[in-house]
């Protein structure tokens, strides 16, 4: 097998041991999966910003608009108050070793 044929993670599992740091980095980054969820996400928070209602807005300024509401929900997820909160069950930190290993956690939860 080469590196054309190989799957990606199983590449780094094997040949990563010479730059340890960035093989756990690189492994964590290519067995992300595949999702348009943000774009959806963000066409979902357009369409409300740019409605009926508001129809007057320019593409520029609703782009803006669109950039702070996406901005301003990513922030709030760093508050003592969305870990702590009616949202706590939501929250899963990123750096957290709880999300190697088995996916039946999840189950758990």
């Amino acid at each position: 097998m080469d590196a054309v044929t190989m799957d990606s993670i199983d590449w780094w599992s094997t040949y990563g041991f010479e730059t340890p740091d960035l093989a756990e980095v690189a492994k964590k980054v290519v067995s992300q999966p595949i999702s348009s969820s943000s774009a959806k996400r963000n066409w979902s928070t357009y369409s409300y910003i740019h409605n009926v209602k508001r129809n007057c807005l320019n593409c520029k300024r609703a782009d803006k608009l669109v950039f702070i509401h996406s901005n301003i929900h990513l922030v709030s997820r760093f508050s003592e108050a969305y870990k702590s909160g009616p949202l706590k069950k939501w929250y899963i930190d990123p750096e957290s070793s709880f999300l190697e290993g088995s996916s039946s956690r999840f189950e758990e939860m």
